[in-house]
């Protein structure tokens, strides 16, 4: 498993997403989910991982996580 790299930044604003962003998905300090972003809804709050820690895909709520990103992987935009 992965952490994310020593740049790695909280986020409250969403309209960067980049599919390829490596995120990690927070509560109470501990790391719940992290995988790179596949499939982004920041008008919905929501964006789609495949998580490293579970091997599944993973719908990650905004409401529900403090967010963490790391470096962009692609520089393609997250699509609606």
């Amino acid at each position: 498993m992965t952490a994310l790299p020593s740049d790695k930044f909280r986020s409250y604003d969403f309209s960067h997403l980049c599919l390829g962003d490596l995120i990690e998905a927070r509560q109470n300090h501990k790391v719940h989910h992290r995988g790179h972003i596949e499939e982004a809804h920041p008008e919905l709050g929501v964006f789609w991982i495949q998580d490293t820690i579970t091997g599944t895909r993973r719908l990650i709520d905004f409401d529900s996580f403090e967010i963490f990103f790391g470096r962009h992987t692609e520089a393609a935009p997250a699509t609606v």
